[in-house]
């Protein structure tokens, strides 16, 4: 057992000396040669460059799809109804209509036997009852619906 331990130690010493003999060759690289540190000089890299090709059609239907958000075709949507009569009296109603309130389209529906008139296209209950009140000072007779889809 004595001899496998003096194995053992003189391996232990072997690997030591080896380790100092390496450590000992590297410092002496760098006591030869002062200057450890280069400089390098570095250029920022260029700005990266996306380019996005997509089809021209698809401003087109985001432009279509726009208009029938705003006209109300693909939501639920209100109006209020000012007139329901004869297409004379329709015509004065809705010219009426467009002067007093000019942030709202009136339109002329026709259905039989009647002429209808129409403003506004709203996409809340809540934002219907606001006009309705505003509405009411000029057309006491006003009331709003939800159209039908067609």
């Amino acid at each position: 057992m004595r001899i496998l331990n003096k194995k053992n130690n003189l391996l232990l010493l072997g690997f030591c000396f080896t380790g100092i003999t390496y450590i000992s060759a590297q410092d002496s690289t760098n006591l030869d040669n002062p200057t450890v540190f280069t400089t390098i000089e570095m250029t920022p890299p260029a700005e990266p460059t996306i380019t996005i090709n997509q089809d021209p059609r698809i401003n087109q239907l985001l432009n279509i799809k726009t208009k029938m958000d705003k006209d109300g075709v693909l939501s639920e949507n209100y109006r209020i109804q000012l007139y329901t009569g004869d297409l004379k009296n329709a015509n004065t109603i809705r010219n009426n209509a467009e002067k007093s309130f000019p942030q709202w389209r009136a339109d002329i529906v026709y259905e039989t036997p009647n002429h209808k008139v129409w403003i506004g296209n709203y996409r809340s209950k809540l934002e219907t009852d606001r006009a309705l009140k505003e509405i009411r000072e000029e057309f006491p007779n006003a009331f709003p619906f939800k159209p039908e889809k067609k």
